[in-house]
């Protein structure tokens, strides 16, 4: 039984049963079940992520398929959430002229559009029988790339057609690569061959192919037959992304010498194969037809049309030509037909015509990758098409148990590229990603802080995407912005809360989206949560964050939050199953946390802060003092003055304070700074002092700051002081050490050099959150 008769008795004995029109035995239906299931369950989305798509097709006008395909392949991924930066370079636009209307039209069509130079001849014969996979490559593509990905930071790079693959080998290694295949090249060449077509467009071996497979790390395949065929020759892997059109019903139209006739429709452009399947569709049906005496004429629209001159005039034949939109053709129809005997890649046509619900009769081939099951949808000859097309014209009952089809197979084409897309989109939000709260302190250009999330920031990079969150007013200079996030635009992405729009939609100097804190960390499979700022609302997530590992800096929540290290942070903590709590002195405070929170102590700084420099200036000595200390430090600073003139005066840095200090006996003649004071700005703590006396017993409260200094290898002097009670050290052995300071020094200036390399030289305590993150990390 052939395809035509299977139909005609399907539809004499009854309606099928089973799910979807399929009968209940038939293998498929499993298959079409868990298809249906999978476009129930919530999509997966993307919040802000940047995609770059190169393409040598334009999105305007989509009056061919590859440019349907591409604009809606973009539009989807827009949709749910991702930014579109189109680089487009001209390859179709052989002519000399630059169509300014349509790269309007494009620029108005995705977040960000670039124009690139074609500085060779687009289309070109190959040196050989095939195509090497680069023949058409464009080094203007490789210069613009380099530069784009110097200025920005994308989650993945989509490349259209394998002959762009080049274009992966300047992608960073933190971008997903994505090459949409649109055709199988190996092989085309014989193809077009062997059914009398001269080669044309891009054609190339099995071996040349791989080339651009090995280079993505996801391969995008046109339809399951192709995807094999990918698999055999490259280990990357590869999905079916199928092609996939917005609903859009078309309503009949009928004209009056359309009435008692079936109009049966072939759209199509002007390549050669549609051409060549065109005309030996007529010289197979038109005989068929008259025999039958069947009432149906055939309407040709699209470019190829003007390929077929030889069919103008003929009686049963219309050749319509171009139209502005396909929906022209659609209500101009009764059936679309699809009658190809050969291909390659998917027929986009024929998904669009599933869109619009149309009724549709092809040939098997025409239809692979299309999950249907009708036997008029897979007709083995153009014999069958014909005849097929006959019976439906003396049966018009027929047109709509085909319309029926249409309406079960467009569910089954959308669920099929919903699968493809969430899988993908999987790769993104699955990506190793840090969640860094951050404090408006960040914007202040001098700020020792600013310099601690640059240093933090450097390494996590290495390991994750880093999204830096405010929940405070951004500055409302776009300039401060700018230069606030300059040198970060790589390797990070902002977040900000609800509340805070940037004024008119304006750049705010990175990538960023706009959503609160529990939807940041939703968006993200696998997510760390670095707190440098406690924003209220963290002690408000729920459930959410016990998937998630928490690590807290408690000497940066100190200097700007000290409240939140109260029962806030032991609300904090109880909430995350894994807790770690960072400071940079191992007998700081101890804070109320949850009981599985652990403990580490890790330097304030990776590296010497680069604005620490060695500017020139009065050099001096500090001498840092507890609040209990300041009049010993007081004396110690008279004595400084007194034998060492040619210094600078000495200056008195006092720490955190629980009691009042004591007021001076009599007023000073020099001002005493504050250790936070010191902490907020750069130009505090310059130029470097010749050396750093800590009176304060290694008291926490001073770490950072004798650590910025270590980092700098100025000397530290700590005097020997057993339990760190200064006043088992005699005030004379502390005059005898103020005294020979001078000459000293070169002696504690070397030792301050070796310091500096014991005690950071193997990146101390740095290395466990390396080793911490690194385990939660995971590959493409």
């Amino acid at each position: 039984m052939n395809r035509r008769a299977e139909a005609l008795s399907t539809r004499a004995t009854g309606p099928v049963s089973g799910l979807l029109g399929l009968p209940a035995a038939d293998p498929h239906a499993a298959l079409h079940a868990e298809l249906m299931a999978r476009l129930a369950e919530p999509e997966v989305s993307l919040l802000g992520a940047d995609i770059l798509v190169l393409s040598p097709t334009p999105t305007a006008p989509t009056d061919q398929g590859n440019r349907k395909r591409i604009y809606a392949v973009c539009r989807e991924l827009q949709r749910r959430g991702a930014r579109i930066h189109f680089v487009f370079y001209p390859q179709e636009w052989w002519f000399d002229y630059l169509p300014d209307d349509l790269v309007r039209e494009m620029a108005d069509q995705w977040d960000s559009f670039h124009l690139l130079p074609a500085t060779r001849h687009t289309y070109t014969k190959p040196e050989g029988a095939d195509y090497k996979i680069d023949e058409w490559w464009d080094d203007s593509i490789r210069d613009y790339l380099q530069w784009l990905f110097k200025r920005n930071r994308f989650d993945a790079f989509i490349v259209n057609y394998a002959y762009m693959s080049k274009a992966f080998e300047y992608a960073p290694a933190n971008t997903l690569k994505i090459l949409d295949t649109h055709d199988k090249f190996t092989g085309r060449r014989q193809l077009l061959d062997d059914n009398g077509i001269a080669p044309e467009f891009f054609y190339t071996t099995e071996d040349q192919e791989a080339i651009a497979m090995n280079r993505a790390q996801l391969v995008w395949a046109i339809k399951d037959e192709e995807a094999e065929f990918y698999r055999s020759i490259s280990s990357t892997p590869c999905i079916t992304m199928p092609h996939i059109e917005p609903e859009h019903r078309v309503p009949r139209v009928r004209r009056p010498e359309d009435e008692n006739r079936l109009v049966i429709g072939m759209l199509g452009s002007g390549n050669a194969i549609n051409v060549n399947n065109a005309r030996a569709f007529v010289k197979v049906a038109l005989p068929i037809l008259a025999r039958r005496e069947a009432p149906v004429v055939i309407r040709f629209v699209g470019a190829m049309c003007s390929r077929l001159p030889d069919l103008e005039g003929i009686p049963g034949v219309e050749l319509v030509g171009p139209v502005d939109s396909t929906d022209e053709f659609y209500r101009d129809v009764d059936l679309v037909i699809v009658p190809l005997a050969f291909s390659t890649g998917l027929k986009i046509k024929a998904v669009e015509a599933f869109a619009t619900g149309m009724p549709l009769v092809a040939m098997g081939h025409a239809l692979e990758g299309i999950p249907t099951r009708h036997p008029w949808h897979k007709c083995e000859t153009m014999e069958e098409v014909a005849e097929v097309c006959c019976d439906i014209a003396f049966d018009r009952q027929l047109l709509m148990g085909l319309t029926e089809t249409t309406t079960r197979t467009y569910a089954l084409v959308r669920a099929q590229a919903k699968i493809a897309f969430d899988d993908t989109l999987r790769r993104l939000t699955n990506h190793p990603t840090v969640v860094m709260t951050v404090d408006r302190s960040f914007f202040e250009l001098d700020s020792p802080y600013r310099e601690h999330i640059f240093q933090t920031v450097n390494l996590m990079r290495h390991l994750a995407q880093v999204v830096l969150y405010f929940d405070q007013p951004l500055p409302t200079s776009q300039n401060a912005l700018f230069e606030a996030f300059h040198g970060m635009s790589t390797h990070c992405k902002l977040a900000i809360a609800p509340g805070l729009e940037p004024a008119n939609g304006r750049s705010l100097g990175l990538p960023s989206a706009q959503a609160s804190l529990q939807d940041v960390l939703a968006a993200y499979g696998r997510a760390t949560l670095w707190v440098t700022r406690v924003c209220p609302e963290m002690l408000t997530l729920g459930k959410q964050p016990a998937r998630l590992p928490l690590f807290v800096r408690l000497d940066v929540v100190r200097m700007f939050q000290p409240s939140m290290l109260g029962t806030a942070m032991a609300h904090l903590t109880a909430q995350f199953h894994e807790t770690t709590l960072i400071d940079s002195h191992p007998l700081s405070a101890p804070v109320p946390a949850a009981e599985h929170a652990r403990f580490v102590t890790v330097p304030f700084w990776r590296w010497r802060p680069w604005l620490l420099n060695a500017e020139g200036g009065p050099q001096r000595v500090l001498l840092l003092a507890r609040a209990d200390q300041v009049e010993l430090a007081d004396v110690l600073v008279d004595a400084l003055d007194k034998f060492h003139p040619e210094w600078a005066p000495a200056r008195v840095v006092v720490g955190e304070c629980d009691t009042k200090v004591p007021p001076p006996a009599e007023p000073l003649h020099r001002e005493r700074l504050h250790i936070g004071t010191m902490l907020g700005r750069f130009r505090l703590m310059r130029p470097l002092p010749l050396a750093v006396l800590d009176l304060s017993g290694d008291a926490p409260e001073f770490e950072v700051f004798r650590e910025t200094f270590r980092r700098a290898q100025v000397p530290v002097i700590q005097p020997e002081q057993g339990d760190g009670n200064p006043e088992q050290i005699s005030l004379w052995q502390l005059t005898d050490l103020v005294m020979t300071l001078g000459e000293n020094l070169a002696r504690w200036s070397a030792q301050a050099q070796r310091e500096e390399k014991a005690r950071y030289g193997s990146d101390a305590g740095w290395n466990h959150i390396w080793k911490s993150m690194s385990v939660k990390n995971v590959l493409w």
